[in-house]
């Protein structure tokens, strides 16, 4: 069932996760995605030059040095009790 205190906090914890490391959680969400296979497709949205650039770092890099795996595993395992969750949507039927 869908919570989104849950997801919040899974998300925060993923976050702090990566920046105890010295990492970005947005370059190895960006770079997980543009590395993904069964994604075929990225939009992200950007709303400012800076955030353009900083995507832009991030696909450069990993074309260059690739992905943190050992980050992404960890991240992966902090969002796991959230992953496939969904919230309800349309007419409820009893």
């Amino acid at each position: 069932m869908y919570n989104t205190i849950c997801y919040q906090l899974a998300c925060r914890t993923a976050a702090d996760h990566c920046r105890k490391k010295g990492k970005h959680i947005t370059k190895l969400a960006m770079k997980y995605s543009l590395m993904n296979n069964e994604i075929s497709t990225v939009l992200v949205g950007m709303n400012s030059p800076e955030q353009v650039e900083e995507n832009v770092a991030a696909a450069v890099e990993l074309s260059t040095s690739g992905i943190d795996e050992e980050l992404l595993h960890e991240v992966e395992a902090i969002l796991e009790p959230v992953k496939n969750l969904t919230w309800p949507s349309g007419i409820q039927q009893a």
